[in-house]
């Protein structure tokens, strides 16, 4: 069974002096990546590496990792393991570091990484992963606000909002609240375009 994380996670591990700060991030959109990384080195922006792996979609469609200036092969790809042992997906995981003074090595800096994020699922509330799909939509204004109170009310998510002389923006939702979406909105008004 696929997992993913209910609400962001953050722990802290300390290794020889230099700390570790991983956070989980639930990852709605694969687009989410980038802003959630800029927030994030906001954030820690005196560390010395933020290291990152995240991974996206039902059947784990997209993962990426990066190493962020520590040797090759030594955060960003043990990060993602420790992803992928969990079962996890629509999860971005970041880990900053603190340089302590004290080089850990290659092995150090795999378990480190790992490590870090290993002790970060399990503080996480785990849900099962569903199936999603996106669909694009443009309404007027009122529709637009009726639309997002039944996205709410089936676990969705709206993104990409242009608000323009009408709304366009993206509808996610698991799959299987797929007919029940399009017979509430087709209830609610024929005011809206369905973009493909």
């Amino acid at each position: 069974m696929l997992y993913t994380i209910e609400n962001k996670t953050q722990s802290e591990i300390k290794i020889k002096r230099s700390r570790f700060i991983c956070i989980l991030y639930p990852l709605p959109h694969a687009e989410n990546v980038k802003d959630l990384l800029n927030e994030h080195n906001r954030l820690y922006a005196t560390a010395n590496h933020h290291c990152y792996a995240y991974i996206y979609g039902f059947n784990k469609d997209i993962t990426y990792y990066s190493d962020a200036g520590e040797p090759s092969g030594t955060a960003g790809k043990p990060i993602l393991n420790a992803l992928l042992r969990n079962n996890l997906t629509n999860v971005l995981a970041v880990v900053s570091r603190y340089f302590g003074g004290i080089k850990l090595g290659v092995k150090g800096l795999i378990d480190a990484y790992s490590g870090s994020v290993e002790q970060t699922i399990l503080q996480s509330k785990l849900i099962e992963a569903k199936q999603l799909i996106t669909i694009s939509l443009t309404c007027d204004y009122p529709t637009f606000e009726a639309i997002k109170h039944n996205v709410e009310t089936l676990s969705g998510d709206i993104s990409q909002i242009v608000w323009a002389e009408e709304v366009s923006f993206l509808v996610t939702l698991p799959a299987e609240q797929e007919s029940a979406f399009m017979e509430n909105i087709n209830c609610l008004s024929s005011n809206y375009r369905l973009n493909y």
